[in-house]
């Protein structure tokens, strides 16, 4: 590009500024018009972007393939895997030698799920307690972020990445008290972000020692059960068979994160599917919107166009012209929208993160980056809404010949 021709951009570029501060209610009227459908193409692609970056990230470092839970146990199982909503189911541990025995099966690691009430027994009342066995884990040791010196015993905790606690803490549990071992990191799974958790064996020590703490109501639990049997395969194992083989017991369900995945986007479509479609409406409204509105501009400023015509304006310059005023304006309106989305999210945060919660939808806000990169999505979103509906004025004020402009231009 020669620069003569990057000063006649910068020209077209200035007139075209000038141009829409001529007109500032009308210029109002259509960047408010533009930040509000932008504005909403952010939020909702923020809010599903994070829903599904949780998932793919929690669920990637859960690490079952499988996990069998007791039948009838599903909705409870969701809501703990994925807000963790304290919840107890049982069945009987008898189950991991069947499981293990199962051709294409890597490892079996059970867990157990409690549920710590409000009084004197308990350092935290209603804290998910997780009892895990240390020595088949895949799903906990691996991800931990920080941790004490030394191999993890049996008075020892490991505690999500929401707990407050810290590394070395105390804590006290149905007449246990325990050492913070670990902390994960944080995952997007409220099982992992929000749970305690402990030797499997130590968690049935607490069971028992809760039927003769007076005034607590004692854990329902009996040695040799289990809540989960989280599975791992080899490599190359035939997923289908091996689901439909462990299903056969008719006391089971097994679950994949395939299940979990398609069920939370299923619930997030249904959830912002009336902002999604709001959204395609505003988009056809405003480019309809401002095409009219600039088949107008042109018929008012026939005489400008013409003279400038007249002047030596090539009919590409014309083109460019009305095209850059409708590039400066949907791109102010699409900027301002962004900023107007992140200051209510930001505001309402808390709001949004419990009622997604509610919905079982994990929630971690994206990065830095992606924020940015679904900014300037929305933003060329509105751009290309305001070139698609002045294209067709643009292309018939740049025809206008300079004489018939001049004489019929008011």
């Amino acid at each position: 590009m020669t620069d003569k021709q990057i000063s006649d951009k910068l020209s077209l570029i200035y007139l075209a500024s000038q141009n829409l501060m001529r007109r500032t209610f009308r210029t109002s009227a259509l960047v408010l018009a533009i930040a509000i459908v932008s504005g909403a193409i952010f939020s909702t692609s923020t809010l599903m972007w994070g829903v599904n970056s949780s998932l793919k990230k929690g669920l990637s470092k859960f690490g079952a393939d499988l996990l069998v839970v007791p039948k009838g146990s599903m909705i409870s199982m969701k809501s703990a895997l994925l807000t963790g909503e304290p919840s107890v189911f049982y069945m009987n541990r008898g189950l991991m030698q069947t499981i293990s025995s199962v051709k294409g099966v890597r490892k079996v690691s059970p867990q157990l799920f409690l549920t710590s009430v409000e009084g004197d027994c308990c350092v935290i009342g209603n804290a998910f307690i997780i009892g895990f066995d240390p020595q088949s884990d895949f799903t906990v040791m691996p991800w931990l972020e920080d941790k004490l010196e030394g191999p993890l015993q049996i008075d020892d905790a490991i505690i999500g990445g929401l707990n407050t606690y810290n590394v070395g803490d105390k804590v006290f549990f149905y007449g246990q008290t325990l050492r913070v071992y670990g902390k994960l990191g944080r995952t997007g799974i409220g099982l992992y972000d929000n749970a305690i958790f402990i030797n499997i064996e130590k968690a049935y020590s607490m069971a028992e020692e809760s039927q003769n703490i007076k005034g607590v109501v004692p854990l329902k639990l009996v040695r040799g059960e289990i809540s989960a049997a989280l599975i791992q395969l080899e490599v190359g194992a035939k997923l289908p068979y091996i689901s439909f083989t462990i299903s056969k017991d008719p006391g089971v369900k097994v679950i994949t994160a395939g299940n979990i995945i398609t069920s939370v986007r299923q619930n997030l479509v249904t959830l912002f599917s009336s902002t999604i479609i709001l959204s395609g409406v505003l988009i056809i409204a405003n480019t309809l919107m401002i095409g009219a509105i600039f088949s107008t501009i042109i018929n008012e400023r026939k005489r400008e166009l013409g003279l400038l015509r007249a002047l030596g304006a090539r009919k590409a310059s014309i083109f460019r012209l009305i095209l850059y005023e409708a590039t400066l304006l949907t791109g102010l309106g699409g900027f301002l929208g962004v900023v107007f989305g992140i200051a209510i999210m930001r505001i309402y945060q808390r709001t949004i993160i419990f009622n997604l919660k509610a919905l079982n939808m994990p929630y971690i806000w994206p990065s830095v980056d992606s924020i940015v990169f679904i900014a300037l999505g929305s933003i060329c979103v509105a751009i290309l809404v305001g070139i698609a509906g002045t294209f067709y004025p643009a292309l018939k004020g740049s025809k206008l010949h300079p004489y018939d402009a001049i004489r019929t231009g008011e």
